[in-house]
């Protein structure tokens, strides 16, 4: 499990949810040092985002849903923070 930001529409109000579908390993890395948070685009594709807590918003990296399951999405995060951070 793991604990992410979303943002809602029309104003980008935040509230934390738990994600469950997630692999435990993924879970353990995103879980101390990350920043992960996700939002709805217009188009109806989720977008999930992550960053070092240490860094700033502008420097997070994105990988967008595309009907994909939630692990396959949050390994491809991982992934990409990985070869990013």
């Amino acid at each position: 499990m793991l604990d992410v930001i979303v943002y809602t529409k029309p104003h980008g109000r935040q509230r934390t949810i738990t994600i469950k579908n997630i692999e435990e390993s993924d879970a353990a890395f995103f879980e101390n040092d990350y920043v992960v948070s996700m939002e709805e685009l217009t188009t109806g594709d989720l977008v999930v985002y992550a960053r070092p807590a240490q860094l700033d918003d502008e420097d997070e990296v994105l990988v967008m849903d595309r009907g994909r399951p939630c692990e396959e999405v949050m390994k491809e995060l991982r992934e990409l923070c990985e070869k990013t951070f």
